[in-house]
């Protein structure tokens, strides 16, 4: 088996051969400064730790995670109070810190943007319990959770066990008010100019149907059953009158970051609003694509008319770009689809003074033939699924970046199903430098402070990925910097797979 020192001996070399055509190269890492690990509050000292060392690290980009898509940040105001972040106890919960940090890594040469979403923050427990994870069946991989909390009945899993704990383990600590979906702020006027645009330009099987009624913190009825739920995510920016989205393009601009990244996995969304012509699939998810794409020119709008240098990115499911048949359980085809329908949005994100790149989560995979779970029966290792992932983004004509995540997999449960998890090994790193990561223009991680659990760790995957795409740096020496003892794991990664039921019999 190779060394991680080898590895890097041997992907220097390598790196002659990556991507070109002018697209700014980067290695990147997420920074989850938000919540809290071990009942303590965390961020600021990431953050110190990061910017005082920002000349030397081995990344050129970071992403701070996570802000809320209900956001609320009025201009001028200078505070983090409503913006989902929950980094600091201070009077301006971290506004000021965050703002000197952000400027001592740029003064060091490293891109800052900030990241909306994350998985918690794209998670409807009631919706993604019955229709995500139940709503296949009883062969579905995270179906287990309905078993165990629900006496496997999908009517128990209720708000007492936050539906059957679908989006977090209890280990968690979560509650209701940790979870929120992207809205759709009907009184903005960019939003509405963006309703219109992908209408104008819908080529799915149905025209759009806005789900303008699911406002986040109100009461929401199920037309399937009749059940009336709490839509997750704070009512404050109805309250105000505010876009979160425009409000983020503001908050970003009075921070001097780069830019900001749409991190977007609304899977209960796909599940709930999908489409056949039969009661076993396959089915269409264009309602998904037409919200991801008025969600993002709603971004652009305001960045072009506030902060027209802010650079956008989005965090790109795995299966974002394949467009064979969809089973239901992920967000299978959204960003081909929207390349296909909405050119100009993707356009935006991977050409121009604006690119800040599609940003594929190709990590939380699974080897489970049982469920499905790998891309054909002769494709099931971590790096051959990574590559077969990748091709399809290239044969979409979708210039995207390559993910990797450090230490445990979120997906499949480390609980439940260990056995089928694909962490990232020093030996699956290789294959990936090798045979994905030089044709593409940057390459991510997930996340800069997590544990390896005796895997690659942040500092070794940093330095490969960066002997690749910037090949002669002096970056690609540097470490991560160490806080002392290894912290816990932070929460899930931004993308633990919904279930993906089984393909129909053959006939």
């Amino acid at each position: 088996m190779l060394s991680i020192a080898a590895i890097l001996c041997v992907f220097a070399a390598a790196s002659a051969h990556a991507v070109g055509n002018g697209v700014p190269r980067f290695v990147g890492g997420y920074a989850l400064v938000s919540g809290a690990r071990n009942g303590r509050r965390v961020g600021l000292a990431e953050l110190h730790a990061l910017a005082g060392n920002a000349t030397t690290l081995p990344v050129n980009r970071i992403w701070i995670a996570f802000f809320s898509p209900t956001l609320v940040y009025v201009p001028g105001s200078n505070t983090l109070a409503h913006t989902g972040l929950n980094m600091s106890a201070s009077a301006d919960a971290g506004f000021a810190e965050l703002r000197q940090a952000i400027a001592k890594l740029r003064a060091g040469g490293v891109d800052v943007q900030l990241s909306m979403g994350g998985w918690n923050y794209n998670c409807f427990p009631y919706l993604y319990a019955r229709y995500s994870v139940g709503g296949y069946g009883q062969s579905t991989p995270n179906y287990w959770k309905i078993q165990k909390y629900g006496g496997g009945d999908i009517n128990n899993c209720v708000a007492s066990n936050q539906w059957c704990y679908v989006c977090e383990p209890p280990s968690q600590g979560t509650t209701y008010n940790d979870f929120a979906i992207f809205p759709e702020p009907t009184f903005s006027k960019t939003w509405q100019t963006a309703v219109q645009y992908v209408g104008s330009n819908a080529q799915g099987s149905h025209p759009p149907d806005w789900s303008s009624n699911m406002v986040p913190g109100a009461e929401w009825t199920d037309n399937k059953t009749n059940i009336k739920v709490t839509v997750p995510g704070s009512n404050y920016f109805v309250q105000q009158q505010r876009d979160p989205y425009q409000d983020f393009v503001h908050l970003a601009k009075d921070l001097n970051a780069t830019g900001i990244d749409i991190d977007y996995e609304e899977f209960y969304h796909a599940d709930y609003f999908k489409y056949g012509t039969t009661s076993t699939g396959p089915w269409t998810l264009p309602q998904t694509v037409y919200k991801y794409a008025a969600i993002v020119k709603d971004v652009v709008l305001n960045i072009q008319a506030i902060a027209p240098n802010l650079k956008l990115s989005t965090a790109a499911g795995a299966v974002g770009a394949w467009t064979t048949p969809w089973w239901g359980g992920n967000l299978k085809g959204v960003w081909a689809y929207a390349n296909q329908w909405y050119p100009e949005l993707i356009s935006f994100m991977t050409t121009g003074p604006n690119a800040g790149g599609i940003n594929v989560m190709t990590y939380d995979l699974s080897n489970n033939e049982e469920f499905h779970e790998c891309p054909t029966d002769q494709i099931c290792t971590l790096e051959g699924q990574v590559k077969y992932y990748m091709s399809t983004y290239a044969s979409a004509n979708i210039p995207a970046n390559v993910g990797y995540e450090i230490g445990t997999p979120a997906y499949p449960s480390p609980v439940h199903d260990k056995d089928h998890q694909l962490p990232l090994t020093a030996a699956s790193l290789g294959h990936i430098l090798a045979d994905s990561q030089p044709s593409s223009a940057g390459g991510f991680m997930w996340e800069l402070f997590k544990s390896p659990d005796g895997n690659v760790s942040p500092t070794q995957a940093a330095q490969g990925i960066c002997n690749v795409v910037l090949s002669g740096s002096p970056r690609c020496t540097g470490s991560v910097p160490s806080l002392g003892p290894t912290p816990p794991p932070p929460p899930p990664s931004p993308s633990p797979p919904s279930p993906p039921p089984p393909p129909p019999p053959s006939p």
